[in-house]
């Protein structure tokens, strides 16, 4: 936010222009700009924090227990009456109901895609791997549901985070253009089978074959915006500063990510 405040009121616009509906915009920018470039680097502790991780500073992470997947707890059921609005907090019925839906798949469709893979909880998680859980309050966090896991297979470490939140359907043309002219990191426009709006992004290329990657989706479908984020790394800070490459690559391919994020099941806030 800070570097975006910065470059607006130095490009040859007086401090004064500075209004409201530019912070707005400036904060939209740096939100695209953090997810499109992954959580390597600064941003590690902004993605972190926003999906519910507490940070310690200094300490690092322990280490994790993984193991295979558990199965489903209990059939999400019915999707519970009660209209959605990005300006709206979900209502605990409906938060409930879509973390459950966001559980059951994942526990199930992961699996499938990684089926020599072992899972574990993001340290400092509000939940277990690939268990969907709800931060509440007010938007931002209030109107999504998030899932987390550590993911180890032969390949070594890495991580997925899936989110599903509500937005307006007006987001989807605005994300697509942005995602067009986008500067920092590489995003791509993409059409989903059903018309859905999709976007992939990583980091520029030439990259060092040593450093972080990461493949970051998102998905616009009515008013669900689906969000799944891959990369190559445990997510733990390398002598402070970015997480260090712990696998060759992130552990789903840049079209496993797309398929994922554009399974029906997903597609919770119509």
């Amino acid at each position: 936010m800070r570097q975006a405040l910065t470059e607006y009121v130095s490009d040859g616009e007086p401090a004064m222009g500075l209004t409201a509906a530019a912070v707005l915009t400036a904060g939209r920018r740096s939100r695209r700009t953090r997810r499109l470039a992954g959580v390597a680097g600064a941003g590690l502790a902004a993605a972190l924090v926003g999906a519910g991780v507490v940070v310690v500073a200094g300490g690092g992470f322990p280490g994790s227990d993984f193991a295979a997947a558990a199965p489903c707890p209990s059939p999400p059921g019915s999707r519970p009456a009660g209209s959605v609005a990005a300006d709206k907090p979900l209502s605990p019925e409906l938060a409930r109901w879509a973390a459950t839906s966001l559980t059951c798949y994942l526990r199930q469709e992961v699996p499938r895609l990684l089926p020599a893979a072992k899972f574990a909880q993001v340290p400092g998680a509000k939940a277990g791997p690939l268990t969907g859980f709800s931060l509440g309050g007010e938007p931002p966090w209030g109107n999504r549901v998030d899932a987390l896991a550590l993911i180890r297979d032969a390949a070594g470490t890495g991580d997925l985070t899936v989110t599903v939140g509500v937005v307006d359907q007006s987001d989807a043309a605005r994300e697509k253009e942005s995602c067009r002219t986008e500067k920092a990191a590489k995003c791509t426009v993409q059409r989903g089978p059903n018309g859905e709006t999709v976007l992939l992004g990583t980091e520029r290329d030439p990259l060092p074959p040593d450093n972080p990657r990461n493949y970051v989706v998102r998905v616009y479908r009515g008013h669900s915006e689906i969000y799944v984020q891959v990369s190559n790394t445990d997510r733990q800070p390398a002598n402070g500063g970015a997480p260090a490459a712990t696998r060759p690559k992130p552990v789903l391919s840049a079209d496993q990510a797309v398929q994922l994020a554009l399974s029906p099941e997903l597609y919770l806030f119509p």
